[in-house]
């Protein structure tokens, strides 16, 4: 991964966050349909970002709904073919769009040896990555974020006490994924407001922030800024009714542009006819400045 090379791509019409057949939790429509579709949408660039294999670690401390463990992400096994079918698909489509072979790798405190050895030993082969968090420590085990409602309820949410509590916990932990250091990172940090992902669940009272959240937030982006990284734009969440809004948040958008942070445009499509949701927000906004 060389970021400089990322940073000068034009974001205006940058896809950087898509998924696979290889994903469980997808549709399972072959990628060159997402490609296909990425072209009809005026994309000139799109990064693959299927969910890195999990470490060992993960599987051994994770406890929760089933779908939520069993399709987190790619099999290992699977790697080889996923590489070849992009190096393909890099070949057959260049002369109208570039495509970037990527990883959205989870943040892991307990995996961080792991996902260290995978940076390194792929490195090569990775055009582009995200680092996110999807899973956040309980007394029971890691629970996912963004599995289902139920699955939040019961887990998260038990643990921490209330959906401030959970915001709070998240942005501590990608605050914790910001800081790390490590060969080979990922350049764009994924969907840091993913905990809001169900508030639309909850009665419109709910409190979602407070100052320390608001001081994390600040912290975050004060970090991203130094490091001269990216974040993603992610739009998947503004079609969705439990959501209706992007992750990061439209005011912390707007608060990362004022101080400079690029801004990836991301789908985080899992199907093909979400290639280009929430784009024409992302244009019309001018969130690529």
């Amino acid at each position: 991964m060389d970021l400089e090379r990322l940073l000068q791509i034009d974001r205006r019409t940058w896809n950087g966050h898509t998924h696979t057949e290889f994903c469980p939790h997808g549709s399972s429509e072959n990628v060159e349909l997402f490609i296909q579709k990425a072209i009809e949408a005026g994309f000139k660039t799109y990064t693959v970002t299927e969910h890195f294999p999990m470490a060992p670690e993960f599987y051994a401390n994770v406890t929760g709904a089933e779908h939520a463990i069993t399709t987190a992400c790619m099999k290992p096994e699977d790697l080889p073919a996923y590489f070849a079918e992009l190096a393909a698909l890099k070949a057959k489509y260049a002369d109208q769009i570039t495509i970037l072979t990527g990883f959205e790798f989870d943040y892991l405190k307990l995996g961080r040896e792991y996902t260290a050895a995978a940076l390194t030993q792929y490195a090569d082969q990775i055009d582009d990555a995200i680092l996110s968090v999807h899973f956040l420590p309980t007394k029971d085990g890691l629970r996912a974020v963004d599995d289902s409602a139920e699955d939040f309820v019961d887990g998260v949410l038990a643990e921490y006490g209330s959906p401030l509590e959970v915001a709070n916990a998240y942005l501590k932990t990608i605050k914790e994924a910001i800081e790390w250091q490590v060969e080979n990172k990922p350049g764009r940090i994924g969907h840091i407001t993913l905990y809001r992902k169900w508030r639309n669940e909850f009665p419109n009272e709910t409190t979602w922030c407070d100052a320390q959240t608001s001081a994390l937030v600040t912290e975050i982006l004060q970090l991203v800024k130094a490091q001269g990284v990216m974040l993603d734009c992610n739009m998947s969440g503004i079609p969705r009714a439990t959501q209706t809004e992007p992750s990061p948040t439209f005011d912390i958008i707007c608060e990362a542009l004022a101080l400079g942070i690029p801004m990836v445009y991301g789908a985080d499509a899992h199907a093909v006819a979400a290639v280009d949701q929430g784009y024409n927000v992302y244009l019309d906004q001018e969130m690529y400045l």
